[in-house]
């Protein structure tokens, strides 16, 4: 019977030691942004001022979460009300969107996968630079811009990147 119990002892050792352990991730919500996200582990806030193409100065409201050096999930919102822009359709300003980020990222190949122009209207693209790749899903509702983006190192994939992105609700 010893040897029955030990054996059960050793193959549950083994058995649970096999299964990695993936925690569950975190809902993150921005009463001031009007979203939740979830995250794979507790975000860290920061907010940093920034100007656009016309030098408005405006707030960059961002939540990140480093799981290493090659895997970062992020969202960010800032809040347009001032500077938005009344000339431009909602494609022209997802689309100009997109450009800036691919740009500020030093994205070298730029590939939109979905555009949606109805309610909560976003743009979605994947981007590849010299150092990583990512996905990137951007917003924009009631002259608000939303971004919720995962980058990774080049030799990795994005497996979360679309649960991420799909967890963003607007409040």
């Amino acid at each position: 019977m010893k040897k029955g119990l030990l054996f059960l002892a050793v193959t549950a050792v083994i058995v649970l030691g096999s299964f990695r352990y993936i925690p569950d991730w975190v809902k993150y919500t921005s009463p001031e942004g009007k979203y939740t996200i979830s995250f794979p582990g507790k975000p860290i806030e920061s907010v940093e001022n920034d100007t656009n193409t016309d030098k408005t100065i405006f707030q960059l409201h961002m939540a990140a979460y480093e799981v290493s050096d090659s895997e970062v999930y992020m969202s960010s919102y800032i809040d347009a009300h001032t500077f938005f822009p009344a000339d431009k359709s909602l494609k022209q300003i997802l689309e100009d969107s997109r450009d800036g980020a691919a740009n500020s990222l030093n994205a070298t190949n730029v590939v939109t996968t979905a555009t949606n122009l109805g309610e909560n209207p976003f743009i979605e693209f994947l981007f590849t630079s010299a150092e990583f790749k990512g996905k990137d899903r951007i917003y924009v509702i009631n002259k608000f811009q939303y971004s919720v983006l995962m980058i990774v190192s080049l030799n990795k994939d994005l497996t979360n990147a679309d649960k991420f992105i799909t967890s963003f609700k607007h409040m």
